[in-house]
Order: structure tokens, then C-alpha cells, then sequence
């Protein structure tokens, strides 16, 4: 472990036993690498760039990587529709300000467009029961996730009649990036999934997408 402690994971999750050290230190370890490979930065990188001399490692990534390894403690079968988002929009939020963009490394794909221009930005996702998206009805939140001012980033909602469907069953939005402004876009898509249990008929599943994009001024 580079930055977690079992006492420290202990305190978060409310364990008050030892039996189960050993598999806390692989979440903490699985967790810390998930962070890195996600933020694309290895721990002296971040050490470097965010730490400082009484806080190494930045709060934000340490309670991301905290809820990592409590959800793995508490869910620990196979990820299902039940628990596949148990980890959301928080644990993004805590995440983005300390990820690489594409163009500093080159590493991963990132599509770069100047703030007053029209883009296209293609989507789509894995469903239970071998659903496909052009089966269901969903919508779609475009959000600007690194506003200047992040309680209330811009976005704007898509509903499905509005998406273009693909000859592969993606969709395609259309966007005007100025109504974003500058920063990294975050989709968010709400599915309703028929379900005869839930009021309405449906139950409602929310999956985050990042579609590596990027508005620059």
C-alpha cells in the first residue's frame, strides 16, 4: 500500500476486527492502482504535482480510494445491475482535478475542440439481459466537470429523440460547445429498464461515461 493504512481503512469502514486484514490490503492496493491508472499518473507523479510537505498524497485521492475499498468490501460478488454505480458521481468529482489530460502524455485518446465550434460526441453502453440502447428509453446529461465554478457546472439534457442512432447502435449527440464553455465534458446517462417491481414499470440505472473530451478557449 502507498498512501492507505489498515487502521485507516478500518476507521472509514466501522471494522473493528482483524480477520479480514488480509484481503483489506488487496482492495487498498487494487484500490491505489485503480486511482493511478485512472488519473494516468504513478505515486511520485502525483506526489510531485499535489503533494506537500504534510500531505503527500491529496485528501480527495485518498477518500476516493477509501470508497473504492469499502465497496469492495461490502459488495463482493460478481457486479451486477445492483451494485455496478455503487461508486458515483462523488467519487468522480474527487478524481478529475488531479487527471492527466490526454495531450500531456499522448497516452490516451482525447479529442480536443475550440470553445464556439459544432461537435458530434458518440455514446452507448453495456446493459443487463443483453438489452441494447436503441431498445429502452434514456436520456443524456452533457456536464462540464471541471467548470470554473464546480457546484454548478454547465450542462444540458438529450433526450433519446434527440440522439442520432449509428449503424452500430451507438448515438451520436450534437453540440455547440460554447454552451459548455472550457473544460472536460462527463455524460451521464439515465436508462429506464423495464421492471414490473418498480412504480411505473421501470427502475431507473444511471452510468457515468467519459468520452475523453475536451473544450479548450
Amino acid at each position: 500500500m502507498k498512501w492507505l493504512t489498515i487502521d485507516y481503512i478500518k476507521l472509514h469502514s466501522r471494522i473493528d476486527y482483524d480477520c479480514e486484514d488480509a484481503v483489506l490490503e488487496l482492495y487498498a492496493n487494487s484500490a491505489e492502482d485503480t486511482i493511478m491508472k485512472l488519473i494516468r499518473r504513478d505515486y511520485d507523479d502525483i506526489v510531485e504535482n499535489f503533494g506537500t510537505e504534510g500531505q503527500p498524497i491529496p485528501a480527495d485521492l485518498i477518500h476516493a480510494s477509501l470508497m473504492l475499498v469499502d465497496a469492495s468490501y461490502q459488495y463482493r460478488t460478481p457486479v451486477s445491475t445492483q451494485n455496478i454505480y455503487i461508486v458515483g458521481y462523488a467519487f468522480d468529482m474527487k478524481i478529475k482535478p488531479y487527471m492527466r489530460l490526454a495531450d500531456e502524455r499522448g497516452s490516451v485518446p482525447s479529442y480536443v475542440s475550440i470553445l464556439g465550434s459544432q461537435e458530434k460526441i458518440e455514446f452507448n453502453a453495456d446493459l443487463p439481459d443483453d438489452m441494447k440502447l436503441e431498445d429502452i428509453d434514456f436520456t443524456v446529461d452533457v456536464i462540464n466537470v471541471t467548470a470554473d465554478s464546480p457546484k454548478t457546472p454547465k450542462r444540458k439534457r438529450f433526450v433519446k429523440s434527440e440522439c442520432l442512432l449509428t449503424e452500430t447502435g451507438a448515438y451520436i449527440i450534437l453540440i455547440n460547445t460554447d454552451d459548455f464553455g472550457v473544460g472536460m465534458l462527463m455524460l451521464r446517462l439515465t436508462v429506464f429498464i423495464p421492471d414490473s417491481d418498480f412504480q411505473g414499470g421501470y427502475r431507473q440505472n444511471v452510468i457515468k461515461i467519459n468520452p475523453h473530451f475536451r473544450i479548450v478557449g
